[in-house]
């Protein structure tokens, strides 16, 4: 019935009822399991050798808005920077808001050095990615 199944002593505990359920149904879903069964086993053969392909992200740069404070000018920073993990930046961006609200530094202050953080974490994500996939781009 099944080619290349050993016999029944020498099948796992999973094959013995395979073949149990296979047994147990009619022709037209024996037909719909083993269609089921080559898909499953086409996929697994395809996902095997199929790889993504790696890509470097650039940044989508959106324009300062007037009059932007230092919380606006970080999310328009993470927006832009979007491929940069937050637990990069986390340290060093507070340190920066903390320096505005606590310390009075002006947002026309900050916002540049808080830009200058992501520009220095984006090219840390370039170099990674060249090292990770070199001859890739």
């Amino acid at each position: 019935m099944f080619p290349n199944i050993p016999p029944p002593q020498q099948q796992s505990t999973e094959e013995r009822k395979l073949c149990q359920l296979y047994k147990s149904l009619g022709d037209h879903q024996r037909e719909t399991l083993l269609a089921f069964a080559a898909f499953l086993s086409e996929k697994q053969t395809t996902s095997e050798i199929v790889e993504p392909e790696a890509i470097l992200q650039y940044p989508l740069l959106i324009e300062v808005t007037d009059n932007e404070s230092v919380v606006k000018g970080i999310k328009r920073l993470k927006s832009s920077y979007f491929m940069i993990e937050d637990e990069n930046l986390l340290h060093e961006v507070s340190a920066l808001m903390s320096e505005h609200i606590m310390k009075g530094v002006s947002a026309k202050e900050i916002i540049p050095r808080v830009e200058v953080v992501f520009k220095k974490f984006y090219q840390q994500y370039k170099d990674e990615f060249a090292k990770e996939h070199q001859g890739i781009e």
